[in-house]
């Protein structure tokens, strides 16, 4: 029997999960830049995310294998620019290579898209992260420009600017 990967929106039953996988995430990758990540507690995020279902501008889904999380996606509104929303993906490092960054791009673009009322989706990548890089590229995100980046480690490190611009989508 093969198993399969589910997409889920994360709702407020699944905050501590949430909090335990981006813990774990920032483990394996300097990318993870939760702030406060140490001191957030399951009650204050589960209220974050009453917050986030109820918006238009914001959204949170959870990538699971066998009922446990071990993927995420975000969509915030960027708070200086409440129009732009800035995407966020992570994988939990076992499940690399499996496609599962597609499937949550791909979910993430579509609620973008058809449900959210933002004008614009951007997001930055460490430039040395070329597999990140190319997949947003298949899903319609451009070069936009580049910037420096402090990683979790507090190193400045070159990053990309994209965009996402359906019409560039290239599912091939």
């Amino acid at each position: 029997m093969t198993e399969t990967v589910g997409i889920k929106l994360a709702t407020p039953d699944d905050a501590q999960a949430i909090l335990e996988l981006l813990k774990q995430l920032s483990q394996e990758s300097s990318t993870i830049l939760v702030p406060h990540l140490d001191t957030l507690t399951a009650e204050q995020e589960a209220y974050s995310l009453y917050d986030i279902n109820d918006s238009t501008d914001s959204l949170i889904l959870l990538a699971q294998y066998q009922d446990q999380p071990i993927g995420i996606v975000t969509i915030m509104a960027l708070a200086d620019q409440p129009r732009v929303g800035e995407l966020g993906v992570a994988v939990l490092k076992e499940f690399w290579q499996n496609g599962i960054g597609s499937l949550l791009v791909d979910e993430a673009t579509y609620w973008f898209g058809n449900y959210s009322t933002l004008q614009k989706l951007v997001l930055d990548v460490f430039k040395d992260n070329v597999p990140a890089i190319r997949l947003y590229q298949k899903y319609g995100f451009v070069k936009t420009g580049e910037t420096k980046v402090t990683d979790q480690k507090g190193q400045q490190r070159a990053a990309v600017l994209m965009e996402f611009q359906p019409a560039t989508v290239d599912h091939n």
